[in-house]
């Protein structure tokens, strides 16, 4: 069961659950949801990293997608609703959102995945009154949430519409790169990366990334945009309908993925 309460005074439709306890890791999550106003949903977002999604103040790194304002734009300029299901992230993020992990006895991110769509989903459904069939079903993440994106979308079809923003892709990348030939081929994979991200790492690419993988290590920023593209070449050579943005300037945050997203929606 899921317990919903407001989720800040500003919005009067936007919910969270309580915690919801993953026992593999010892950790929780919480479910964020939130539905158009006055008009028919036309489009569901299922979307990973949930509490940077609306407002910076409840964001893990104050940065946030600002996500109600950018959907009500689309809904003032259109006939869609989009209802948005959010799951939050935790500490052992690493753990829940690393889909390829080195050790494949215990996948925890398969595990969470699984108990998304399987257990909560149908929850959310029934308590919203969501006719799921009719939407355009979208999944969505950025970094490790990029992966699970994928992820998702590999083990449930019916979420056919990808975005995936700077996925993380070092994590576990040849069974990354080898698992995209199992996406539907009637998927639509919209991919992106900013130029100026690679200050995430904490050492140089080239110092810390095998040279087999034959990636761009000229300098981080590089070998970022090099392991994007591989993705969006694998995909597309898959013959899989992929629409792919470089941002000039990106960096690894909402306020760039925000600027995709925006453009994104468009061809969703």
């Amino acid at each position: 069961m899921l317990l919903f309460s407001k989720y800040e005074n500003a919005f009067d439709n936007i919910f969270i659950s309580q915690p919801v306890v993953d026992i593999d890791i010892e950790d929780s999550n919480c479910f964020i949801v939130r539905f158009p106003k006055f008009r028919r949903i036309t489009h569901f977002i299922l979307s990973f990293d949930a509490e940077n999604l609306f407002l910076d103040s409840k964001s893990a790194f104050g940065y946030s997608f600002n996500l109600e304002e950018l959907l009500l734009k689309h809904e003032n300029n259109s006939e869609n609703g989009y209802f948005v299901m959010g799951v939050t992230s935790n500490k052992n993020r690493k753990k829940q959102y690393n889909p390829y992990p080195p050790s494949r006895n215990n996948n925890h991110a398969i595990s969470h995945i699984q108990s998304i769509v399987e257990q909560y989903l149908p929850i959310v459904l029934a308590d919203y009154d969501v006719e799921f069939s009719s939407t355009k079903r979208i999944v969505m993440g950025s970094s490790m949430g990029g992966l699970m994106s994928i992820k998702t979308s590999i083990l449930y079809p019916t979420f056919n519409n990808i975005i995936s923003f700077s996925p993380a892709f070092w994590y576990g990348y040849t069974d990354f790169i080898n698992d995209l030939k199992n996406l539907n081929k009637k998927v639509i994979c919209n991919i992106s990366v900013g130029s100026e991200e690679g200050e995430i790492f904490e050492d140089k690419a080239n110092n810390i990334k095998p040279a087999e993988w034959g990636l761009d290590y000229t300098n981080n920023n590089d070998f970022y945009v090099s392991g994007v593209k591989k993705i969006y070449e694998t995909i597309k050579e898959n013959n899989i309908e992929t629409n792919f943005i470089q941002l000039p300037k990106g960096k690894h945050n909402e306020n760039s993925w925000n600027q995709i997203l925006d453009k994104f929606l468009i061809s969703t």
